[in-house]
């Protein structure tokens, strides 16, 4: 650890911080990918083909102008869909760098890469403009159809504070007020569909690759889960090995040990953090698919 910690303190001096800044900021730059959402993106089309048509549902209700344009807001974040691409290397070296020196510009380099992140926390902020409409105009006249886009939004949300606990109360509230409605009979019918959650899915993935394996990914599972055994075995053996022999190991044969140790540490903290992120990608995406489905057995669901 102590040659680790030499490291740091040497990166962290300000002439070495700024070049090593500039160099992986060109290099990053040179492989990084675009933000912007592609023009035949089918998830993209998709979803603004559901927007228009909500809109246009939404108008035929004849809402006062504040109810529509808070519903429409909340339906534009929950309709932000698109097929990233893959995340690249670039991402893992910013983080990398980050963790190993701590020096700011690599953390806010890092934290420009979580910009597809805003995909998946999306339903969080459609959930919170919707129920802000419940709750500014209780009597409002999309009502019904704002505690149905819920009962589906509920199901891929993160974020703490909101009102509900579970997606089935807004749809159980939708099926008490209108109970011969055809709302509350798509209702009934969404509440039988299968979906998963990020909280379970966030537990789980207390074992890098569980989260992935409940999600249908098995092999993505597989491989996070054997590089967080590997990772681990290269803290363990150097713990193990100082701790039967710690009177004969020298600095200059037993380095190795040291290094792998370290490099096992990183390795199992990038194991971490990237499990996660993934996993509330599978678990939007799962609940985007399950929609998807029941809105293709389904032509009358708004």
């Amino acid at each position: 650890m102590f040659i680790f910690m030499c490291i740091r303190t040497f990166a962290q001096k300000p002439w070495v911080s700024t070049l090593a800044y500039a160099a992986i900021v060109a290099f990053l730059s040179a492989c990084s990918t675009s933000a912007l959402i592609q023009k035949n993106d089918p998830a993209f089309s998709e979803a603004q083909q559901r927007l228009e048509r909500t809109a246009k549902m939404v108008d035929e209700l004849k809402s006062p102008s504040p109810e529509r344009t808070l519903f429409l807001q909340a339906e534009s974040f929950y309709r932000y869909r698109y097929e990233p691409p893959p995340r690249g290397a670039a991402s893992y070296i910013a983080e990398g760098a980050a963790a190993i020196t701590d020096f700011p510009g690599f953390q806010s380099l890092a934290g420009s890469f979580d910009l597809f992140d805003l995909r998946y926390r999306a339903p969080d902020s459609a959930v919170q403009l919707w129920e802000s409409l419940l709750t500014h105009y209780p009597q409002t006249t999309l009502k019904p159809f704002t505690l149905y886009r819920l009962g589906w939004a509920y199901r891929s949300v993160g974020a703490k504070g909101l009102p509900r606990q579970s997606p089935d109360t807004a749809f159980d509230e939708l099926i008490k007020d209108q109970p011969a409605s055809t709302l509350a009979a798509l209702a009934q019918e969404a509440k039988t569909v299968p979906w998963k959650s990020k909280k379970t899915a966030t537990a789980r993935s207390l074992t890098p690759g569980l989260g992935q394996m409940y999600v249908g990914e098995t092999r993505n599972g597989l491989i996070r889960l054997g590089v967080a055994i590997a990772a681990l075995v290269a803290v363990v053996v150097p713990i193990y090995t100082a701790a039967h022999g710690g009177d004969e190991l020298t600095w200059n044969h037993d380095w190795p040990l040291l290094a792998t140790g370290v490099g096992g540490l990183i390795v199992l903290s990038f194991d971490y953090t990237s499990s996660y992120e993934d996993v509330m990608r599978g678990v939007v995406q799962w609940n985007e698919r399950a929609e998807a489905d029941f809105n293709r057995t389904h032509p009358m669901a708004p």
